[in-house]
């Protein structure tokens, strides 16, 4: 078995080396095809994980997962291949942003690669088939959160005034919260147009009076590049309006060498940035998953430490490949071994001791 797993993760690096000869968005859609392929068994072998037990962590909202790896939001955006995303092995799974209305997102080309750096730059601009059809989609799947926890992130169309944005959030939540384990409110993306606007405290007590039977199921997703008076003032809102939890970060707003958002190892400090800020309002009393610039166990063990309940990946899917899940976990075992942590859960918010 051991053999045969070498053998299989060799030829998944070198499958992921190919994609990456392409262009970025024409290698993420082949590779997107390829997992909900009902064939995706005969190149993406199933990983037994059961033996990372230490590592299991409880998300109030989302539940027990089996390890902390999920996966960001933004690769899978119209709900095509959760099963095989799971098959990968990642613990929960996030679709999106689904805008209410469809829409083609921004022009080509809009996504960018940078090896050197592990760091992808997009300007995708909520490129959804809408929410009707991804809502189909997901019915369609009859999907079982026990095994794999589904969240579903929502946004506003390109076309809605900031002053009707919250009709289009209001929207998603309506649409999708009995499918979905969580909703994600992206208030973060830099590719639309005055949506970081959105990221105030009117629109943040708007949403909860209008959605006050559902706020447990309701998570923000920030961006890492706001003033530190305005992020905290906006955790506190969040807090105090009942909602459940937090996302740090999305993408890092960047105008070279393309304009758009920046993802992977580059905003790794800003991202810990935001759990820190985080955590002095909160102290641990706000859920919150970590996403940006997780490409190493270490990298996850430290989100933890900052108070990360769980974490989410994307860059690392681009440059580890498929397994990358199991890869992360190995290195995060080992880290967890050198420093003498028995459970996972135990490291959570140790960085402020």
């Amino acid at each position: 078995m051991t053999r045969f797993l070498a053998n299989s993760e060799w030829f998944g690096d070198l499958g992921t080396a190919s994609l990456r000869l392409l262009p970025a968005e024409i290698a993420h859609d082949i590779g997107l095809k390829l997992l909900a392929s009902k064939h995706r068994r005969h190149f993406v072998p199933s990983v037994d994980l059961s033996s990372f037990s230490q590592m299991s962590m409880n998300v109030p909202g989302i539940g027990e997962l089996h390890h902390p790896i999920g996966l960001a939001a933004g690769f899978d955006k119209n709900a095509m291949a959760p099963s095989g995303f799971r098959s990968l092995g990642l613990s929960f799974l996030e679709v999106g942003t689904v805008t209410p209305r469809p829409q083609p997102g921004n022009p080509k080309p809009r996504m960018f690669r940078y090896p050197e750096q592990k760091a992808i730059i997009n300007r995708m601009g909520f490129n959804s088939d809408g929410s009707d059809k991804v809502e189909r989609q997901l019915k369609n799947l009859h999907w079982m959160h026990s095994d794999a926890p589904l969240g579903v992130n929502v946004g506003k169309n390109k076309d809605t005034t900031e002053s009707n944005a919250i009709d289009d959030f209001n929207r998603g939540i309506e649409v999708f919260h009995e499918l979905a384990k969580y909703i994600v409110i992206n208030i973060s993306s830099p590719n639309t147009s005055g949506l970081r606007n959105l990221a105030n405290r009117e629109f943040i007590e708007a949403l909860a009076r209008h959605n006050k039977s559902l706020l447990h199921k309701i998570w923000f997703k920030l961006d890492p590049d706001m003033e530190k008076q305005h992020f905290q003032d906006l955790i506190e809102s969040i807090g105090d309006a009942g909602f459940q939890g937090l996302i740090l970060s999305n993408t890092h707003k960047v105008s070279w060498p393309e304009a758009g958002g920046q993802s992977g190892h580059p905003i790794q400090g800003l991202s810990n940035r935001a759990l820190e800020l985080a955590w002095e309002v909160h102290r641990g009393e706000l859920p919150t998953i970590a996403s940006g610039g997780i490409l190493s166990g270490i990298d996850i063990l430290e989100k933890v430490r900052r108070g990360a309940d769980a974490v989410q990946i994307y860059s690392a899917l681009v440059y580890r490949g498929p397994f990358a899940v199991l890869k992360l976990l190995r290195e995060l075992e080992a880290e967890m071994s050198l420093q003498k942590i028995a459970f996972l859960s135990d490291a959570k918010g140790s960085y402020y001791l």
